[in-house]
């Protein structure tokens, strides 16, 4: 099975025979100084629409009636929230024992946007 989705979110290229790039780069960055944290990035759709992917990969992974997962995004000021509506049922498998499965897949979001300076977050929605 291929990670490459999850390559995409957090930009791992193998480089020099196979060793993975440093966590921090030390360069400066090739963006301008002008910029500033509110602005939006120009492959902000782009990478809404891989987080989305990656978020209905993994729920609908967890879920017994994967065919009934539906997303959708709602905007709230400078904040991105991916609402996951699926079976009644199912909610208790996305959330985790203790809310654990949910923390995570909210932290991997929300560090993968972060790289692009967004702010995503999840719900779990209960129709």
């Amino acid at each position: 099975m291929s990670f490459s989705f999850l390559k995409r979110l957090f930009g791992s290229e193998v480089k020099d025979g196979g060793a993975l790039p440093p966590m921090v780069d030390a360069t400066a960055p090739e963006e301008s100084v002008s910029n500033t944290a509110d602005s939006v990035p120009a492959n902000a759709p782009e990478v809404l629409n891989n987080l989305k992917e990656f978020v209905k990969y993994v729920v609908t992974s967890l879920v017994d009636k994967p065919e009934q997962v539906s997303l959708e995004v709602a905007e709230k000021r400078d904040l991105t929230v991916i609402q996951v509506h699926c079976f009644k049922k199912d909610i208790g498998k996305v959330i985790g024992k203790s809310g654990k499965t949910i923390t995570a897949l909210r932290t991997l979001v929300s560090s993968a946007a972060s790289r692009n300076r967004l702010h995503i977050t999840v719900d779990v929605m209960d129709d």
